[in-house]
């Protein structure tokens, strides 16, 4: 494993050896087809031959009308579960943690090599969640995702064996395959993984983890992504910026975008380094948008009015300005206007701020073959239209509608909540002229 020399300084679990209780990335589904994969490989008469039966393998994993219908967990149950954590931090910045963020040093020097970040909806292993707060959201989306035609595997942050075991009996309760569902032991500060998980990259042909430093005074979370490093024998690189993870969102063909929040969080380094960095770390051409104002979203992140569909298809948030979106209304109909200029399919869906909270339909997760996609009480007429809009855009999808309505008010969503972990083997990059 490569660690930078801060990552072994920093946390003791990136080099401790692995325990009984440490899981490796690829298991369930994704170990079975990876294994058979590699045993079928060698007998393969020609590289031709080998593409060929990749080819074959992922159409019929996931060829339109594949897939069965997910469980989804009952609500009476759902009713029932408590939260094991303490209450949880907001999104944005709690009173007490407005304080100055120490930057990151720059000079560091880049993994090299070829390299891209995975966009979310390319194939992927599962997902991460951190258990404690929301403990019945995050069981309504573990249950439809490991229950899916395919399954997709979900790793769970837990403090220790006693949390473990307590989401655990949770989740089966709700319905879950435990089959697809696995536990890395790490201490942490918060729900809001996206901000702060691993993000993943390939690099040279193989998984990598890109770290930034979490934009929040919140130790626990910021090393999460070490923990995970050395549980799962990952090499770890560290961009020298000050940020939060859901202030980005990138295509597989290396269009990213991001919000000039960035620029606010590293004082003193200018947006063309800002750009050189993700093109270095990330191989990715980064273009800047306007921030909301924090007054309508504390969090100024993109992924609170953008979401990457597909290759070539985006959904963005619609504003009315008659309704005091007027500065968000001018920012996304300008990141509509300037991605339908690039060739991309945009679809929208309605935003909104009401009694203090900013509600929207982008921050959802796509996971493989099912998308899960928020709904709040009391606005039935806006959630079926995002429902038609998804279900339109991804017809070969499964739409799985789950209750944000508990914490949208604290500015943020499913998407905040979880990290994607993108698998390799049926990745096709023959159309990529670095990889």
């Amino acid at each position: 494993m490569t660690l930078c020399p801060r990552a072994a300084a920093r946390s003791g679990a990136c080099g401790r050896p692995r325990s009984s209780t440490d899981v490796p990335l690829r298991s369930g589904a994704a170990v079975h087809a990876r294994r058979r994969a590699e045993a079928i490989a060698p007998r393969l008469e020609s590289c031709r031959m080998r593409t060929v039966f990749l080819s074959v393998a992922f159409a019929v994993a996931f060829a339109p009308g594949a897939f069965a219908a997910p469980a989804r967990a009952p609500e009476a149950y759902l009713a029932t579960i408590i939260d094991d954590a303490p209450p949880p931090l907001p999104r944005g910045l709690a009173p007490s943690e407005r304080v100055p963020l120490p930057q990151r040093p720059r000079g560091a020097a880049p993994p090299g090599g070829p390299l891209r970040a995975i966009a979310e909806y390319e194939g992927n292993a599962g997902i991460m969640i951190r258990w404690g707060n929301f403990n019945a959201l995050h069981t309504s989306m573990v249950v439809p995702l490991t229950t899916a035609d395919p399954p997709s595997d979900v790793w769970v942050v837990v403090d220790g064996a006693a949390q473990e075991n307590s989401a655990r009996n949770v989740l089966q309760g709700g319905g879950a395959d435990l089959a697809h569902v696995h536990f890395v032991i790490a201490a942490s500060d918060s729900v809001w993984i996206r901000d702060y998980g691993p993000r993943f990259v390939q690099h040279r042909g193989t998984r990598a983890i890109v770290d930034h430093a979490y934009n929040r005074p919140r130790p626990n979370d910021d090393l999460v992504p070490f923990a995970v490093a050395g549980q799962w024998d990952e090499p770890i690189f560290e961009i020298p910026l000050v940020h939060g993870g859901g202030n980005f969102h990138l295509f597989r063909n290396r269009d990213a975008f991001m919000t000039r929040l960035i620029s606010n969080e590293n004082p003193g380094v200018g947006e063309p380094e800002i750009l050189a960095d993700f093109r270095a770390w990330e191989g990715l051409e980064v273009t800047l948008f306007d921030p909301f104002p924090a007054s309508y979203d504390s969090t100024q992140h993109i992924d609170m009015w953008m979401l990457p569909l597909a290759d070539h298809k985006v959904l963005i948030g619609e504003y009315d300005a008659a309704q005091g979106g007027g500065v968000p209304k001018t920012v996304t109909d300008a990141a509509a206007l300037e991605l339908a200029g690039r060739g991309y399919a945009v679809y929208r869906t309605p935003g909104w701020r009401a009694s203090g909270t900013h509600f929207t339909y982008t921050n959802s997760v796509i996971v493989n073959n099912v998308v899960l996609i928020c709904r709040f009480d009391g606005y039935s007429s806006q959630n079926a239209a995002a429902l038609a809009t998804y279900e339109a855009a991804l017809p070969d999808h499964v739409i799985v509608p789950v209750d944000c309505s508990d914490i949208i008010w604290m500015s943020g969503a499913i998407h905040c909540i979880v990290m994607h972990v993108p698998d390799l083997l049926f990745r096709d990059d023959a159309d990529d002229p670095i990889l």
